[in-house]
């Protein structure tokens, strides 16, 4: 059985090859029964070819999708990477100083570098409170990081990585405001829309705008097409979230950090 905090609801899973097929029932409200995919099988079966279709049928259900939204963060933790903080000891070879990637602070992090060092004690608590798995550390010193050309922040209303810091290291952020982790930029050479205006120049029926950029924008009047090149541009109030570059069908998009 699982309680899912969405409106209090239970979930049941029931294998009992010996009563019929499988099944999966969701209590509270809305309450429904779903079928287990598949015929009637022995139990030792179900770990051979019945699994996959459970597991399916499990994530399609509302206590389903909160579990895999915990587990997403879970495992960043325990990641090769995460592990150090476990360890003590660097998993993975650390890179070359002129390889070194720049990382971003979470939302709501301490400005000053020195006053987020001294504050975070590296508990990771705000790792496993990011519903997307997004946050993550580099090794045992390196505290809570995220890379938003990997994996994109939701930008979530509560905020529940910041709920979860019991140590000042990350702040509620002022009403109205969002975090700032970077700057959009495109690689023009990339971008979808250079060829299609190329196309239209030649007058070719087949030429087709991409917008995905702005329709992935989860914060209004950032993303804007030049009249003539039909190419994104980026207004200062990105927060580089990374949404865009995880809409980009391309990869022309990319999150300079600051």
């Amino acid at each position: 059985m699982y309680v899912s905090p969405e409106g209090g609801r239970r979930l049941n899973i029931i294998i009992a090859p010996e009563a019929g097929p499988a099944s999966i029932e969701l209590a509270g409200p809305g309450a429904v029964q779903r079928p287990f995919a598949g015929n009637l099988m022995e139990r030792k079966d179900v770990f051979q070819s019945g699994i996959r279709d459970f597991l399916r049928d499990l994530l399609e259900t509302p206590a389903g999708r909160e579990i895999d939204r915990r587990l997403q963060g879970l495992a960043n933790v325990l990641s090769p990477r995460g592990l150090d903080h476990f360890t003590g000891a660097s998993a993975l070879p650390a890179p070359a100083a002129a390889d070194e990637r720049v990382y971003a602070r979470p939302p709501g992090a301490l400005y000053d570098p020195d006053a987020f060092d001294a504050a975070c004690t590296r508990c990771g608590d705000c790792v496993r409170g990011c519903p997307y798995g997004v946050l993550f550390t580099v090794g045992p010193e390196s505290g809570p990081v995220l890379e938003p050309n990997l994996m994109a922040c939701r930008l979530c209303e509560d905020f529940p990585c910041i709920r979860a810091c019991e140590t000042g290291a990350l702040l509620p952020l002022e009403s109205g405001t969002l975090p700032k982790f970077g700057q959009a930029a495109l690689r023009v050479g990339q971008c979808l829309n250079e060829s299609e205006v190329r196309a239209a120049a030649q007058k070719s029926p087949r030429a087709r705008y991409c917008k995905e950029c702005a329709a992935s924008c989860p914060v209004p009047d950032v993303v804007r097409y030049a009249r003539k090149t039909r190419l994104p541009e980026f207004a200062d109030h990105c927060t580089g979230c990374g949404q865009c570059v995880r809409a980009c069908p391309s990869g022309a998009i990319q999150i300079e950090i600051e």
